[in-house]
């Protein structure tokens, strides 16, 4: 017999659970469910060869994060809490490990460096820096209206 799941929900494979959708580990059996990378379409992999003036977006949840050491009114212990810029940037330049880009959108502004190199804790601050998952920003041709 197989359960007809509601929108936003899973089934556990080891215990048959019900859980939702955005769940990492069942509520009943604490079995972790695989979390799928799915590739981004237009996902930028050479990104040392950005020219100046180019527009990116930064995928959401990428980039830098710290992990909570204990359970708190925000976050629970474990849960990984992205540290990083989101949104649609403009890039000046880049260098050997980044780029450096400014605001480009009305929901950021100002300058950020967009970390791009090998994946590695900093000891200072605890935080773990990862690369930025970016990609091209496709611009629509606006027409121009003929005024009369």
């Amino acid at each position: 017999m197989t359960i007809k799941l509601q929108r936003g929900q899973k089934l556990c494979k080891k215990c048959g659970e019900v859980n939702a959708a955005r769940q990492r580990i069942c509520k009943s059996c604490k079995n972790e469910f695989v979390s799928k990378n799915t590739p981004i379409a237009g996902e930028i992999k050479e990104w040392k060869e950005l020219q100046r003036g180019t527009l990116i977006k930064v995928i959401q949840g990428t980039g830098p994060y710290y992990i909570a050491k204990r359970d708190s009114d925000e976050s629970y212990k474990g849960e990984r809490i992205c540290m990083g810029d989101t949104g649609v940037f403009k890039v000046i330049s880049t260098d050997h490990s980044g780029i450096l880009v400014y605001g480009a959108s009305r929901k950021n502004s100002g300058y950020s460096y967009l970390y791009m190199g090998v994946p590695k804790k900093s000891e200072i601050t605890g935080t773990y820096l990862e690369p930025y998952r970016i990609k091209y920003v496709v611009t629509p041709n606006r027409r121009k209206r003929n005024r009369k």
